[in-house]
């Protein structure tokens, strides 16, 4: 039997069919063979992304991911099936395997095969159109369900009930996986494995660098993405342990990497200011003034008189601080007024395609004039194109930072095309 691929509903985001027409185009093959199999895939982080980068982001991965899947399968010897998302504009996966006839249903050796295919050539997909950040945050768990088809029951109900408990098994190995992922950040806490990549922030008239923020990268594979490592150590409460490596280590290679009056940019949780071990006496910096303090707020602040004491210590030493992914989570308006910072990072989804998005255009214009009457900088973080580029640059946008100009590194970068340096070099 061949595979077929029922009519895709309108406003697929991945071009894929949905369950209720899978269901109807193997009906009748469910019937005859009167036994399927549900393998549910569940792309773990795939909802932190669109946190982090925005929905059109994660839209165009989820058709990188449905391309990959495609391909994939089209290469098993799975006979029968059909590859559809779950509901429509969710970012989990369903696949439907009906055995041809005089065929036992799939082992389980060839699905482990399968799945590790599937999260190798998914992974490289993703990477090699959305670059290692992103693909360092894809996990894909698969669960299994084999139903044995009861013609007393609707059809319809049985699949549910599969991909309900196949679903279930891909969170009881996620659940497995998390486990090994804090033995492995209390290795890497234990060795100090973690390095920091520097990634460049220009100004946006002449592209000069204008400082770098420190990024935290763990030198285990499955402690490579920062958010990862994050996520971790918060449900370990290992918050403030790993933090303190971090801070250690960007502050460690500042020395080395900045040059005139170029600033270190560090990342710093509200949670961590409650740690008595990190204060403005604490900090090993034979210069505050040029640190720059990010709110990242991944949690709350609860407290905000309270909060503004503890940053003005800071301040009288001559640390200068920045919300960091301001329009995102809790990092809103309130936290901008209350906090006064020196600088105003955008989130990257208010950047992404805003050359062809109004809205975020005059969001952005209008925190530019904020900004400018308060003395404050804005930053536009996320700038991956050169029409995004000339558009934040158009806007009145101070600072701009993103893999357009330069990518993180361990090293200060080589000029880059679309660096002055380079373009002098290149006439």
């Amino acid at each position: 039997m061949s595979r077929r691929y029922p009519p895709v509903p309108n406003g697929s985001t991945t071009r894929m069919p949905t369950v209720v027409s899978a269901i109807d185009a193997l009906r009748k093959p469910i019937q005859a063979r009167g036994e399927f199999l549900i393998l549910f895939f569940n792309f773990d982080r795939y909802e932190k992304i669109e946190e982090i980068y925005g929905w059109e982001k994660l839209d165009s991965i989820l058709d990188t991911t449905a391309t990959a899947m495609r391909e994939t399968l089209q290469q098993a010897k799975l006979g029968n099936a059909e590859l559809l998302v779950v509901f429509p504009n969710d970012d989990d996966f369903v696949l439907l395997h009906v055995p041809e006839e005089g065929i036992e249903a799939t082992p389980d050796a060839e699905l482990t095969d399968l799945t590790l295919k599937l999260q190798q050539n998914i992974s490289a997909a993703i990477e090699a159109a959305h670059g290692e950040d992103i693909a360092a945050l894809f996990e894909i768990f698969v669960g299994r369900s084999h139903v044995i088809y009861n013609p007393k029951l609707r059809l319809e109900r049985q699949v549910y009930r599969g991909i309900r408990e196949a679903s279930n098994a891909s969170k009881s190995l996620e659940h497995r996986d998390q486990a090994r992922k804090v033995a492995d950040l209390r290795e890497t806490l234990r060795t100090g494995g973690l390095y920091i990549d520097y990634h460049p922030i220009v100004t946006a008239d002449s592209r000069k660098i204008f400082g770098y923020e420190a990024l935290a990268r763990g030198t285990m594979r499955s402690m490579r993405s920062p958010e990862v490592m994050f996520e971790v150590a918060a449900q370990a409460d290992l918050i403030w342990d790993l933090s303190r490596l971090c801070r250690n280590r960007a502050i460690e290679g500042m020395n080395g990497l900045l040059k005139d009056d170029q600033l270190l940019f560090m990342n710093v949780d509200p949670a961590d200011f409650a740690d008595p071990a990190f204060t403005e006496m604490d900090l090993k910096v034979s210069d505050p003034t040029r640190v720059v303090i990010e709110i990242t707020e991944r949690t709350a602040i609860k407290d905000y008189p309270k909060f503004r004491e503890r940053l003005k210590a800071f301040r009288a030493r001559g640390y200068r601080f920045a919300v960091d992914d301001a329009g995102s989570g809790y990092a809103g308006l309130g936290s901008i007024a209350n906090l006064e910072p020196d600088f105003i990072k955008l989130d990257m989804s208010l950047i992404t395609c805003i050359d062809t998005n109004f809205i975020k255009q005059n969001l952005v214009e209008t925190m530019v004039r904020f900004a400018n009457d308060q003395k404050a900088m804005v930053i536009a973080e996320g700038v991956e194109r050169e029409e995004e580029f000339d558009m934040v640059k158009a806007l009145g946008v101070h600072l701009i930072q993103g893999f357009f100009i330069h990518r993180p590194s361990q090293t200060a970068p080589q000029p880059s095309a679309h660096t002055p340096a380079a373009k002098s070099a290149a006439v």
